[in-house]
């Protein structure tokens, strides 16, 4: 037989194929692009069947002429055809003709309409799943040698692969269809609003005046049933507390009364004064406002009820400000500065040209000297030994830096400051992995002061962490005062002072113990009443600065508890001390060397152990075989 003859005899199948599914696109047409024509449709449709019909035919009597080793993937291609043709016949099922008849014979009109959604899904995917194998087969059938050899394998692999294709085309039209239907938003992010914390409940149950909280938000909104929750459970603590909710539209009136321009906003509202809270009324976001809302209230809240203090922060002696030291990233104390703003303090500068080494100024609340490094002048000392002893509050952090063991402030009060770094060789935090790390001092052991609460109601979960830290000791006041002394953070047990800064320890050289990281002192004024703790002056000493650095207060929620505990005590706020409810993410902060390690395994050390791991694998084979 020549090559042509062997050519044409292979293709004959291929027109039947053509004409098959020709065939079922003429009825396509008349049914999808010529309903509302009668007799088009009908040509169309009766055209449609005698094609099906006779390449059916066809292809059966091809089925019967052809020699024995070409008879199964004539059946293969036969099963296609009956696979478009049961297509067909489900495409006319679920028509609206055939429907009509079978809805007596089903219970309801809702059973019709899903039996017909199903149906109508169905016939495209029977129909593709038929005719892209039929194609693929008919394809690779095509060339081969009807009399000599068919391989049969090679056409069924090509049916396969255009099932496979089908089915995935298919797969793909279902997720659209899915996703078109149930259009479902999902945050997989974590989300939760604050609930009150202690410290809220207090200044609710305290309330001396007639508060409320009026909510301005749009009718059936979701961000209001968060907000609602969180101050009904307030609104429950005292009669003096009340909850409203308001609709910016139809409250005009005392939306301008209170300045509010839109939903979204709380106002608190305490007699003719009122702090408002901005939240927004819709959820993407007000997200992290309600992640923080109990924070949000209570610098509301004391701004409100709270008259206007003032923290002075001293200057000209090196201490840590708004900026980076040494450059270091988070060595600021800005979060300190925006915390206190928070409180109600308005913040200043207090320094020799601001009359230190006179006086502290009249208006002072409270006076914070953080970090220095170089020594306060006598006169400067004695003017906040003065103060504080006229009912004054100071706010002192201080590092080992040497000469630096401020005498002239801390002797009055009964306290010493050694600038000696502490060491452990096991408790502290690693952070260089080199024994520079046993300065990085960890603590969980503190006293019942109020000044702590938070910290030693909460030792078991809540630390402190002292990235390099001084020593306190008690001693006997070098004034007349009779200051009373309180150590409310202590070192762990084997503490020792690294006198010769080699970071070990050495023995009869250094001693082990437990030495005092934090204290409080306090003297009553002259004519103050008994009992009154208040009037008291207050002096609260840490022997480490780094505690109020924005890197440690992100990265330590005792360092936080500490600082903030420590404030309100000082400012007489005992009231309000506790934890502040907060849902809102960690924020992780890396140093510059860190980042670099976590780079260079991702892009060196996990490939070579995905490599080793098959270097192995195909090793290991080898040996077997």
């Amino acid at each position: 037989m020549s090559t042509n003859q062997t050519t044409r005899r292979g293709n004959s199948g291929l027109p039947i194929s053509g004409v098959f599914i020709f065939s079922m696109l003429l009825l396509f047409i008349g049914e999808r692009l010529l309903v509302g024509a009668g007799m088009p449709r009908l040509a169309l449709g009766v055209l449609a069947g005698l094609g099906l019909l006779g390449a059916l035919g066809a292809r059966l009597w091809r089925r019967s002429r052809a020699p024995e080793g070409a008879r199964p993937v004539e059946g293969l291609i036969m099963l296609c055809y009956l696979g478009g043709l049961a297509a067909v016949v489900v495409y006319l099922v679920q028509s609206e003709l055939i429907m009509d008849h079978l809805r007596p014979m089903l219970e309801s009109n809702k059973t019709v309409s899903h039996v017909q959604g199903a149906l109508t899904a169905l016939w495209p995917v029977v129909w593709l799943c038929s005719m892209l194998p039929l194609l693929f087969a008919e394809i690779s059938y095509a060339p081969m040698d009807l009399e000599r050899t068919v391989e049969r394998k090679r056409v069924a692999r090509s049916a396969q692969s255009g099932l496979i294709l089908a089915a995935t085309v298919c797969m793909a039209f279902l997720v659209n269809f899915m996703a078109s239907e149930y259009d479902k938003k999902v945050d997989l992010s974590y989300f939760k609003t604050t609930r009150p914390s202690e410290s809220s409940q207090k200044m609710i149950k305290n309330l001396s005046a007639e508060t409320k909280a009026v909510l301005f938000f749009p009718g059936a909104n979701e961000v209001q049933e968060q907000v609602e929750s969180y101050f009904q459970e307030l609104r429950g603590l005292s009669p003096k507390f009340s909850v409203e909710i308001k609709d910016h539209a139809m409250e005009p009136v005392l939306a301008k009364e209170y300045s509010v321009s839109d939903n979204g906003v709380v106002v608190l509202v305490q007699g003719k004064k009122n702090q408002q809270i901005q939240i927004g009324a819709k959820m993407d976001r007000a997200k992290g406002k309600l992640k923080k809302l109990d924070g949000e209230f209570q610098s509301a809240f004391l701004k409100l009820s709270k008259a206007g203090k003032v923290a002075y922060l001293t200057v000209g002696h090196e201490e840590r400000s708004g900026q980076n030291r040494d450059e270091q990233p988070g060595t600021s104390i800005r979060l300190l500065r925006d915390a206190l703003a928070k409180l109600n303090y308005q913040i200043k500068d207090l320094g020799i040209a601001e009359g230190l080494a006179n006086e502290v100024p009249g208006d002072a609340t409270l006076v914070m000297i953080i970090g220095p490094r170089k020594p306060l002048m006598d006169s400067e000392e004695k003017a906040l030994v003065n103060y504080i002893k006229k009912g004054g509050k100071v706010f002192l952090l201080l590092d080992p830096e040497p000469g630096l063991d401020m005498a002239g402030l801390l002797g009055p009060m009964g306290l010493k400051y050694t600038p000696e770094l502490l060491a452990h060789e096991r408790l502290h935090i690693r952070a260089t992995f080199t024994p520079a790390d046993r300065h990085f001092l960890l603590t969980n052991r503190f006293s019942s002061h109020p000044s702590v609460s938070t910290l030693s109601q909460n030792a078991s979960r809540l630390s402190m962490v002292l990235v390099g830290a001084g020593r306190l000791d008690e001693i006997p006041a070098t004034d007349k005062g009779k200051p009373n002394v309180q150590f409310t953070v202590h070192g762990m047990p084997d503490t020792w002072a690294d006198v010769d800064g080699d970071h070990a320890f050495t023995a009869g050289k250094e001693k082990r113990g437990v030495y005092e990281l934090g204290a409080v002192s306090t003297v009553t004024p002259p004519g103050a009443k008994k009992g009154d703790d208040k009037a008291q002056g207050r002096l609260l000493v840490l022997a480490d600065s780094d505690v109020a650095t924005d890197q440690v207060l992100r990265q330590v929620m005792g360092a936080g508890a500490y600082v903030m505990d420590g404030i309100k005590w000082l400012s007489g706020d005992e009231e309000i001390m506790g934890e502040t409810s907060s849902e809102e993410d960690v924020r992780m902060v890396h140093t510059r060397k860190e980042d670099q390690v976590w780079f260079y395994l991702t892009i060196f050390a996990v490939p070579a152990l995905v490599l080793a791991g098959g270097l192995a694998f195909t090793l290991r084979r080898r040996r077997r075989s």
